[in-house]
């Protein structure tokens, strides 16, 4: 049977991750939710929900009714609880598996600009598994700009080819270095596809 708590919030701080991870797994143990209620763990990339979720099953004999995932994917899943999913399609258009697809259609296309140059040697004619790699790369990279370079993003889509600094006040925003010109330039490329509402969805997960 379920224990009953009470909401709050409880801040654990620390320095080893394993340690950070075996507490939360043991205080999740011994509070355990309602019969086929999923826990919903938030951790910042992809590779830390893939570590998290073996840490599950190494402690707890599986992992199963968990799911981890990036703090945007929970906040557009909740946009889409609370407001309906007829107002939010079910997946973000920028998420990384759409991402991946829209990518594997544009690369090709985008090739020719010298700015691609970088990235260009990596395919290779004959061999889609490449360009399959890339995308999948990129995507991931986007991914992660999307929750923690969104303004660099905003200024690529606004035809600026620089690395804001928020930071660091009175600080000139610094150009993109040369050999990565082709990150803004293929983010405008995205977002030339979408329509305006497909535009300003992403910000709501950012």
């Amino acid at each position: 049977m379920a224990s009953h708590w009470q909401p709050g919030l409880i801040a654990l701080h620390g320095n080893q991750t394993e340690v950070l991870a075996d507490t939360v797994l043991a205080w999740l143990a011994a509070h355990p939710l309602d019969v086929l209620e999923p826990e919903v763990v938030l951790v910042q990339s992809n590779g830390m929900a893939e570590w998290f979720k073996m840490r599950m099953a190494e402690q707890l004999g599986v992992c199963a009714a968990a799911r981890v995932e990036l703090p945007a994917r929970f906040v557009w899943r909740s946009y889409r609880q609370v407001l309906g999913r007829q107002a939010v399609p079910r997946e973000s258009p920028l998420d990384k598996t759409p991402m991946t697809w829209r990518l594997m259609r544009l690369l090709p296309q985008c090739l020719h600009d010298p700015a691609f140059a970088p990235i260009a040697g990596f395919l290779r004619p004959g061999e889609p598994e490449r360009l399959l790699q890339l995308a999948q790369r990129l995507a991931d990279l986007f991914d992660q700009y999307q929750i923690y370079r969104a303004d660099w993003l905003d200024a690529w889509e606004a035809g600026h080819d620089v690395l804001p600094m928020p930071l660091r006040p009175g600080v000139a925003d610094a150009p993109v270095p040369e050999g990565q010109q082709w990150q803004p330039r293929l983010w405008r490329a995205v977002l030339a596809e979408l329509d305006e509402d497909q535009r300003v969805a992403p910000r709501w997960s950012s």
